[in-house]
């Protein structure tokens, strides 16, 4: 249980946070919005109390079958049903019989909604918050997702933990585009592959694509390395892969996908929140970085799709496949003249300039 007051020390790092743009690109996260979500009163008029619940969300890897051409990976809480879906449910179940038991009122959400659940867990006494920024639980660590189900019941609220991370500082070696800074304690999204792979509809800077490595959604790089519960496989069934396609899905598939062929394959997966194009232009990227030579024909393909935020990344990657000797520099600059000669939009267009001008110094060599 956490206090329903408002969390003033949450509200001040939020704000510090967007001051500094930390938060740039998500352009809901307002001064507004970060009042709103720091308030309970706000979120349900006479408010006394907020309960925080969690579901694991770690669930053992899948073995890969032979073959199945490169694969990209998923982040694990994305592997099965979407757990907006599944944890809302249980949540307005749970909101639902404290109505009809106690004759107050209630209001569930999960982590899209307007309160800030990380800090009320950390006040509730569930765990504290770490250098990842995550919620680091006793026997679980980061894998957990959280939901709240506030109420005008009064019900005691729990102490918080007097734990930290200490000394420890591995989610920040770990994190490949140091969006932890050199000492944690905040996250700047916009170095994070998370951000860039799910809420970022636009380009992936250039600069850290060749850091992405094989993520195609999310990223779990701080998670994998947080010592915190490490070795805990709880996640419920629902949140499991169906197959291994679902955790490390084949890139050549996923550059193949039309609209109708995305919906078909994501649907009531959190996955679908990338979109089409971003999850393609996702998968463009780690094949830039990850493809073999037997991945030229999807990258090709994918300089002629019909969104011009595929091709344009579709270009990086041919020309990152250049730079690390996967593919030949004399073919990529003749396919890469001919997707600039019918190039329509100038984004694209710069990107197939940038790709070119990648792959001179193998032309020369």
């Amino acid at each position: 249980m956490a206090p329903a007051a408002v969390n003033r020390g949450a509200r001040e790092a939020s704000l510090r946070a967007l001051s500094a743009g930390r938060l740039d690109g998500m352009g809901w996260v307002t001064e507004a919005w970060i009042e709103r979500a720091t308030d309970p009163a706000v979120f349900l008029p006479g408010c006394r109390s907020l309960i925080v619940l969690g579901l694991p969300a770690r669930s053992p890897a899948p073995a890969l079958p032979a073959g199945g051409g490169t694969r990209g990976r998923v982040a694990r809480y994305a592997w099965g049903r979407d757990y907006h879906r599944v944890f809302e449910a249980r949540l307005r179940r749970l909101a639902r019989r404290l109505r009809d038991e106690f004759g107050c009122e209630t209001r569930a959400t999960v982590d899209y909604g307007p309160l800030l659940e990380r800090p009320l867990a950390a006040l509730a006494g569930a765990g504290w918050l770490g250098r990842s920024t995550m919620l680091l639980v006793p026997g679980a660590g980061p894998w957990l997702l959280l939901g709240v189900v506030a109420t005008t019941l009064e019900l005691e609220a729990g102490q918080p933990l007097r734990k930290s991370c200490g000394s420890c500082s591995r989610c920040v070696v770990a994190c490949p585009t140091g969006a932890l800074g050199t000492y944690g304690g905040g996250l700047d999204a916009r170095l994070c592959i998370s951000y860039h792979t799910i809420e970022n509809r636009g380009p992936i800077p250039r600069a850290l694509r060749s850091k992405f490595g094989d993520w195609v959604f999310g990223c779990d790089g701080c998670l994998d390395s947080c010592p915190v519960g490490a070795g805990r496989f709880e996640a419920d069934a629902e949140f499991r892969p169906a197959t291994a396609d679902a955790a490390f899905p084949p890139l050549a598939e996923l550059l193949a996908l039309d609209q109708a062929a995305f919906v078909a394959r994501f649907r009531g997966r959190a996955v679908s929140r990338a979109r089409r194009d971003g999850l393609v232009r996702n998968a463009c990227v780690a094949l830039g970085n990850v493809g073999r030579a037997e991945d030229l024909g999807a990258v090709l393909s994918a300089l002629a799709d019909s969104s011009p935020l595929v091709r344009g990344h579709a270009a990086w990657a041919l020309g990152r496949l250049v730079e690390r000797g996967v593919v030949g520099a004399d073919s990529a600059r003749v396919a890469l003249e001919i997707a600039g000669g019918a190039e329509a939009d100038s984004s694209a267009s710069e990107e197939i300039e940038a790709a070119l001008a990648s792959i001179l110094p193998a032309l020369v060599s």
